[in-house]
């Protein structure tokens, strides 16, 4: 008998000791909620909350967490579910990014022109960095420069040279931004600045 229980106790501390260590979940961050709003296809607003915290900050650029009032659940909201999104002075809008696939784009001014960043990952040096690519929109571009109605990308390296058809009829609003050196606040201001001459009595 005290033989069968030694080769017992042996047996169970192998099995014990083969069995696979169970791994501990990552923790997650608790979702941080802002009051918000996001346009169903319909073209419908939509109001609750927006969570503005995620592990990855570029989640935003594919899709959002919401929690409708009176309810205690957060969800997943899709770009299939809604054209845009926004809280707290943020505001998204969805856009055919390649043949497969769309993504969010945040738009930094609105007006007559429309300026918009998408942040992504890349590899520069062999280090992953994150960039920004920017786009420009001119909402009453006449009908011989329609296709300025249409979201257009800037390059930041020739960006005062991507700007200037944009921005020709108010040249002094973008005059004075570095030919060479990139600064977003600063286009940014401009682009503001050239929006004001076309704003409708306040």
């Amino acid at each position: 008998m005290k033989k069968f229980l030694s080769v017992l106790m042996i047996t169970l501390t192998c099995v014990a000791f083969g069995q696979p260590e169970k791994k501990d979940k990552e923790p997650k961050m608790a979702p941080v909620l802002a009051k918000g709003y996001y346009l169903n296809p319909k073209g419908d607003t939509v109001k609750g909350e927006v969570q503005t915290n995620y592990d990855n900050e570029l989640d935003i650029y594919k899709g959002f967490n919401f929690r409708v009032p009176g309810t205690t659940k957060v969800v997943a909201i899709s770009s299939k579910k809604a054209k845009g999104y926004g809280y707290e002075g943020h505001h998204f809008v969805l856009f055919p990014y390649d043949s497969q696939s769309e993504v969010y784009l945040e738009q930094l001014v609105s007006g007559r022109l429309n300026f918009f960043e998408f942040k992504f990952n890349e590899t520069k040096e062999g280090r992953p960095v994150i960039s920004s690519k920017y786009y420009i929109q001119d909402t009453k571009a006449d009908e011989k420069e329609k296709e300025m109605r249409e979201l257009k990308a800037i390059s930041t390296k020739f960006y005062k040279k991507d700007l200037k058809p944009y921005m020709k009829e108010q040249p002094v609003t973008w005059n004075d931004l570095d030919k060479f050196t990139f600064n977003k606040e600063a286009v940014i201001n401009a682009i503001k600045e050239f929006n004001k001459y076309y704003e409708g009595p306040q």
